[in-house]
């Protein structure tokens, strides 16, 4: 079974020291990493990386020890919640996606916080734009999803992915993440992709979902790293009937940004699993599922003073009666130095995109509106539970 999967699985210890001398002779890693963790902590994990013979070792001499390294110069805190009887062997975590490299990541530290072993990552190819990056991920425990292709084509790879995700799950009795939709929500607003759900139950109603052992998983960054670079693409798109083309290297630049950018403080909300729910009648089983999947990632959201602050904002030019609101609902008072930090942030997004025609005000209101999102979608779940 693992050759059938060769193409896109996790290394098998064999494939490491090629994966590993593809990786160290792509780049001068000693420049890259430098600036941000400095001499020392540079120099002892590439020593380190050049012994590594397994992908175990890899995670846990190179990937545990940097994200670590890198939480501590750019997280206030990072805080984990688990449901009780939490079991890890054996099941499916869904997550909302807000970055590209720290939310598995964030998940894997949560994990290994309970001496839990890591789960492999989903990763979708269009990522993998050079052989020093597949190589990276790979020995990172992820497996590839081929993104792309003819409608043909892509019903196949969703058809292997599931094989896949089931094997590993059913069979090798291992863990496995996957991001609730392909791509991240730039918008803020988390939404999972009926499509997600269809290929994952393999049109066998809830027998497939429910041996998975399906856990939603909600990630909650007080700031979000790449915020300016969501609301310079969001407003480019406002004003290109929804289009936008990326540029060379864009994708590698949200990766750096996201893991080296501030971030606040962090919580990751680990949910019971989700059992699978006949759909009430005419709403088809999948995206019955699918609103399910997002009421327990929307409830699991935690409520940071400067999305109460962009809701303000956000009341002041619209009607308080603004739909987008469960009704009577208000956003919580913030302090001056609340204020001060979001408009601060905000100075630096307007500052970055001098080189465009928006208005300060048009940057603002798209901040807001992006800030703000999961904290809309937290009071309307929590008004669907009172009603």
């Amino acid at each position: 079974m693992q050759e059938t999967f060769a193409h896109m699985r996790p290394f098998l210890e064999e494939e490491v020291p090629a994966a590993i001398q593809t990786l160290l002779g792509s780049l001068d890693w000693s420049a890259q990493l430098t600036p941000f963790i400095g001499d020392q902590a540079s120099a002892e994990i590439l020593e380190g990386i050049a012994k590594i013979r397994s992908v175990q070792e890899f995670q846990s001499e190179v990937s545990k020890p940097f994200v670590q390294l890198v939480l501590d110069k750019t997280a206030d805190e990072v805080t984990f919640s688990f449901p009780e009887d939490f079991d890890s062997h054996g099941a499916l975590f869904i997550s909302n996606h807000r970055d590209i490299v720290l939310d598995p990541s964030l998940i894997n530290m949560g994990l290994l916080s309970l001496g839990h072993p890591t789960t492999q990552i989903g990763i979708g190819s269009n990522l993998l734009s050079t052989p020093w990056v597949e190589a990276l991920v790979r020995l990172n425990k992820s497996f590839i999803i081929s993104r792309g292709g003819t409608p043909r084509e892509q019903l196949m790879s969703s058809a292997e992915v599931a094989e896949y995700v089931r094997h590993v799950i059913l069979t090798e009795h291992s863990s496995l993440w996957l991001a609730h939709r392909e791509g991240r929500a730039k918008d803020g607003d988390d939404r999972t992709s009926p499509a997600l759900i269809r290929m994952l139950v393999n049109s066998k109603d809830g027998e497939d979902w429910n041996a998975m052992r399906v856990h939603p998983v909600t990630l909650s960054y007080e700031w979000d790293p790449c915020d300016g670079m969501k609301v310079r693409e969001l407003l480019l798109r406002d004003v290109n009937d929804g289009e936008y083309e990326k540029k060379l290297g864009e994708d590698e630049r949200s990766m750096k940004q996201g893991l080296f950018g501030s971030k606040g403080s962090v919580h990751i909300a680990f949910s019971a699993p989700l059992k699978w729910e006949a759909p009430p009648e005419g709403v088809r089983p999948a995206v019955n599922m699918a609103n399910q999947m997002d009421q327990k990632i929307h409830a699991g959201m935690k409520e940071w003073p400067s999305q109460h602050w962009a809701a303000r904002q956000l009341m002041q030019v619209r009607a308080t009666t603004d739909e987008k609101w469960p009704e009577g609902w208000e956003p919580d008072a913030v302090t001056e130095e609340v204020s001060q930090s979001c408009i601060r942030r905000l100075d630096t997004i307007v500052e970055m995109m001098g080189d465009l025609p928006f208005s300060r005000d048009e940057i603002i209101l798209k901040w807001c509106e992006i800030t703000a999102a999961p904290l809309c979608n937290r009071a309307h779940s929590a008004h669907q539970e009172w009603a």
